[in-house]
């Protein structure tokens, strides 16, 4: 059967490619219109928390080789040096003072600034302190941006004498020429150390004099009155200048406490018999360390003749001489027996030696 088309016809041929063709350019032209696929998108990634950077320069803290013990043992003040980087902050510094199961412990801080900085603890010992060696150990923390940089130090530190000397702020003219002038001086010095040969000296214009005392060390403030004659020129009443040099022996060594200041020189009280007021308002105070450790407070007594600050507090514990106090102060502490009804007398006592009438206060330590 012959074909209804036949391929051989030239115009047929020709038709049929030219059909191909269209068919061929419409499939392009589609796909040319499709969009691109989209480009896929990366997975974000956690940020990592910056860690603080390590302290830009060592941090160090070196204890001294000696302390301060002072005069009542309960306190040492010891040295320490510390080094910490800018930008830090300071956290804590602490130090103990040990010695077998004694000891006690306190607190001193710096500023970061990369240089060595000089702090001062004041440790406390209510057990009280000994003079010599002890074992001395500190702790240091300084943050930044939430890191810790601590560091420790350690050494053998000898505890020496701490010696207070403080002038009345009053002296008393002696005889009636002004050939010598009465004057008031507190010292103190711990247990152990030795009193060596101290001075108290008053100058007023030409007028010089000076006085030599030993001083008594047991932990106690002692009031010693001088009677300073003059080695030139003659006092009188108005402005002085007074200089105190409270001298030390101990394991060798000398140590001194100072004190210096303007004071000023009231009439005679030559032929005085008149005792001064009993002293008003005082009161006992406790501390809660359970050793009986007693603070007082009274007014200050009156006088005729003797100025305030030449007035002597002799206090009496349980009916014993226990301290005096002077240089015009008006409070002292003391140890209370533990376990008795304690008796506290104070009396005032003038520059003639005229003592007043005791105040009194108890203290009940029977619980």
């Amino acid at each position: 059967m012959r074909s209804l088309i036949s391929l051989r016809d030239p115009r047929l041929h020709a038709a049929v490619l030219l059909a191909v063709a269209l068919i061929i350019g419409s499939s392009a032209s589609v796909a040319a219109k499709r969009p691109p696929k989209p480009t896929p998108t990366p997975t974000p990634t956690a940020t990592p928390t910056p860690t603080p950077p390590a302290p830009s320069t060592q941090l160090t803290v070196e204890i001294a080789a000696t302390g301060t013990l002072e005069p009542s043992g309960e306190y040492a003040n010891v040295d320490v040096t510390v080094t910490c980087p800018v930008g830090w902050t300071w956290s804590y510094g602490r130090l103990y003072v040990l010695r077998g199961d004694l000891g006690g412990a306190g607190t001193f801080s710096a500023t970061c600034t990369g240089t060595a900085q000089a702090a001062r603890a004041r440790v406390v010992n209510g057990n009280r302190f000994q003079l010599g060696d002890w074992t001395a150990t500190a702790y240091v923390g300084i943050t930044k941006n939430g890191q810790q940089a601590t560091a420790t130090g350690s050494r053998t530190t000898s505890l020496q004498p701490g010696v207070f000397a403080r002038i009345a702020d009053q002296g008393q003219l002696t005889g009636t020429s002004g050939g010598g002038v009465s004057l008031a001086l507190a010292v103190a010095c711990p247990i152990g150390a030795t009193g060596a040969a101290s001075s108290l000296a008053v100058s007023q214009g030409t007028a010089t004099g000076q006085a030599s005392f030993t001083p008594t060390c047991d932990r106690f403030s002692h009031t010693v009155v001088l009677s300073i004659p003059a080695s030139q020129g003659t006092f009188h009443t108005g402005s002085a200048a007074a200089d105190a040099a409270v001298k030390v022996t101990w394991n060798g060594g000398t140590f001194e406490g100072a004190d210096n200041r303007s004071i000023t020189l009231l009439e005679s009280s030559t032929g005085d018999t008149t005792p001064p007021s009993t002293p008003s308002g005082l009161d006992a105070q406790l501390f809660g360390t359970g050793d009986g450790e007693t603070e007082l407070r009274w007014n200050a007594s009156s006088d005729n003749a003797t100025p305030t600050g030449l007035l002597v507090y002799e206090i009496y514990l349980n009916g014993s001489f226990d301290q005096a106090i002077g240089g015009g102060f008006t409070k002292a502490i003391l140890y209370s027996e533990v376990g008795v009804l304690n008796t506290i007398d104070v009396v005032a006592v003038d520059g003639a030696g005229n003592r007043s009438e005791p105040a009194s206060v108890t203290v009940d330590l029977r619980q």
